[in-house]
C-alpha cells in the first residue's frame, strides 16, 4: 500500500492514485478524515498496529510507500469540526502524523521532520547557506525586513530558466546543460532527500545560478508523477 497524503485543492493527487495499480494507493487528506481514516495505533509495537482507509484495515506492515505533498494540515481543513475548535484539533493532528508518518518503514517522498510531513522545509536563506557551503552558485538575493526585495529571477526575457527536478537517481524533465546534473545530484545528496526540485536561471552562456529550492514533492507536472510510480516500482 502507498499512502498519499495531500489536500483537496490539489487535485493531482488523485491523479497519481490512479497511476499506481488498482488499490495499491490510498489518498488521505484532512478533509476527509472523518470518513476514510481511522488510527489506533500501539506505541510500544508500531510494527504490529492497523489503520482503516475508506473502510479497509491495513496492517501498518503492509504500508510501503509513503508521498507527502503538503508540509502540515491547516485549521480551515477541519471543516466537520467546530470553529471554535479547529485550530486545536488541527495542532493535534499534525502532532500525530508527525510522529506516524516518522514511524512508518518504507519508502517516503521525503522523509518527514519536526518542521514538515515533507522533508526540511527550510526557508531561503536556510538554504542559501547549505547550497554555498556546497559550491552551488546562487542567484543573487536582497532581503530588507525579512522580505526578499529581489528582482523576479523568472523573467524570461531577461535570462534564461532551467526548472528541474529528480526523484531517486532520476532527473526528470530535459537535458540539463553544464554542470547543473551534478549541482542537482550534491544538493539532493546534502538534503538527504529522494525528491529535490530546483530552478536555475543563466544570464550570460556557460553562467548557471541556483534561484530556487524545494523539498516538498510537486505532483502537478505528469512527468514527475510517472517518475514517483517508477521509484516504486
Amino acid at each position: 500500500m502507498i499512502l498519499i497524503l495531500s489536500n483537496i485543492a490539489n487535485e493531482a493527487a488523485a491523479h497519481l492514485v490512479d497511476r499506481f495499480p488498482p488499490g495499491a494507493a490510498s489518498l488521505i487528506t484532512a478533509s476527509s478524515f472523518n470518513r476514510s481514516f481511522k488510527g489506533g495505533l500501539n506505541v510500544n509495537d508500531f510494527a504490529s498496529s492497523h489503520i482503516k482507509i475508506h473502510g479497509a484495515v491495513v496492517p501498518i506492515s503492509e504500508i510501503n510507500g509513503l508521498v507527502t505533498t503538503i508540509s502540515s494540515f491547516i485549521p480551515e481543513e477541519f471543516y466537520y469540526i467546530e470553529p471554535a475548535d479547529r485550530k486545536y484539533v488541527c495542532a493535534e493532528m499534525n502532532a500525530f502524523f508527525t510522529y506516524f508518518l516518522s514511524q512508518l518503514d518504507c519508502k517516503k517522498i521525503n522523509q518527514p521532520t519536526v518542521r514538515s510531513f515533507s522533508g526540511p522545509n527550510l526557508n531561503k536563506i536556510e538554504w542559501i547557506k547549505i547550497a554555498c557551503a556546497a559550491n552551488v552558485p546562487i542567484w543573487p538575493v536582497n532581503i530588507a525586513n525579512s522580505i526578499n526585495t529581489s528582482k523576479d529571477v523568472f523573467d524570461r526575457s531577461k535570462i534564461k530558466v532551467y526548472p528541474c527536478s529528480v526523484i531517486g537517481d532520476q532527473i526528470i524533465g530535459k537535458k540539463l546543460p553544464g554542470p547543473l546534473k551534478d549541482y542537482l545530484f550534491d544538493l539532493q545528496s546534502i538534503f538527504d532527500v529522494p525528491f529535490l526540485t530546483c530552478h536555475f536561471v543563466s544570464n550570460q552562456p556557460g553562467k548557471y545560478f541556483l534561484a530556487e529550492l524545494s523539498t516538498r514533492p510537486d505532483i502537478t507536472p505528469v512527468a514527475n508523477r510517472e517518475a514517483i510510480v517508477n521509484y516504486f516500482s
